[in-house]
């Protein structure tokens, strides 16, 4: 038994075993089997540990990554609602780009009609004033007709001596700046006007002092050579605008019909009366359009207007 167990220890040498496990080890086979076991169990054990260490190991880098993982995704999922709200708001800005290009292009259009419209304004408010210049110097400009007026009593000194009814008529000069200011102040000499004469047998004698012009001859004009003493006196003694003639407007100088249309018409039908006075001026029209254009222009609101401004043209236009 012993040389067999010696040569099963003596056999154990081609396991290569060391020296020091061969002297311990049982020589008994089941005692070996045991002692193999055990030495197995406490290796598996180890083993088994070691990668329950390893295990946990692990689970622990994989938490982290999943920390990691879960931090990552709230990052993203913000930058996500960042990017969606940029997005959001760069629409809304393209959109009121576009809101103030065309807001843009409709105030540069608005701009330039304005500029147009001012320019417009600006030209008629040039003519205006020159025009209200013009007419505020035009009384000083009647007082040059003193010649006018001098040859127009002559004429109807001569015309009283030649008329063959033998009834004496005197003429009462109406001197008048025309209604626009580059005109030249007018006298009319027109024998046929019931305003133009009055009869020597009547007692009371037309005023010379209907004309607007009036101020402006003053202490230079007296009255014809041609009225009796009598008849001088009552026309100097008489009412400055003279009889009234039942039925018509008051009888207003060019001034004050100006002021009143000024205060009272537009700027379009300001202007396109004067253009019409222009017109009239030039030779272009009769009175008579002139007349109806100034119907149309002032309307059935300023009727008054227009009766004053054809009287005015009744005066100072034979």
């Amino acid at each position: 038994m012993t040389q067999s167990g010696g040569g099963g220890c003596g056999g154990g040498a081609d396991y290569h075993l060391p020296d020091e496990i061969l002297a311990v080890m049982p020589t008994d086979p089941y005692e070996q089997l045991d002692l193999a076991r055990k030495i197995t169990s406490m290796a598996i054990a180890s083993r088994v540990s070691k990668l329950e260490m390893e295990n946990g190991r692990m689970r622990h880098k994989v938490a982290e990554k999943d920390r990691v993982i879960a931090e990552l995704q709230d990052k993203l999922s913000h930058l996500d609602r960042m990017f969606q709200e940029a997005d959001a708001r760069l629409r809304v800005a393209c959109e009121e780009n576009i809101e103030l290009s065309k807001e843009r292009d409709s105030l540069a259009q608005t701009s330039k009609k304005l500029a147009r419209d001012l320019a417009k304004l600006e030209t008629f408010k040039r003519h205006l004033m020159q025009s209200l210049n013009d007419d505020n110097s035009s009384p000083s400009q009647a007082t040059v007709d003193i010649g006018t007026y001098d040859q127009s009593v002559a004429k109807a000194s001569s015309w009283k001596l030649a008329n063959p009814a033998g009834r004496k008529f005197s003429i009462t000069p109406h001197i008048t700046p025309r209604l626009t200011p580059t005109a030249t102040p007018k006298v009319t000499s027109t024998s046929g006007s019931p305003r133009g004469y009055s009869a020597a047998g009547s007692p009371k004698l037309t005023s010379g002092a209907t004309s607007p012009t009036k101020r402006c001859f003053e202490g230079r004009t007296a009255i014809s050579p041609w009225y009796p003493s009598s008849q001088q006196s009552s026309a100097a003694s008489s009412p400055p605008h003279g009889r009234s003639m039942p039925g018509r407007a008051p009888r207003i100088d060019g001034k004050e019909f100006f002021r009143q249309a000024r205060s009272r018409l537009s700027y379009e039908q300001f202007g396109a009366f004067l253009a019409n006075i222009k017109e009239l001026n030039t030779h272009r029209q009769s009175r008579e359009e002139t007349l109806k254009k100034a119907e149309e222009i002032f309307g059935t609101d300023n009727k008054d207007l227009y009766v004053s401004f054809q009287g005015l043209l009744n005066r100072n236009l034979p």
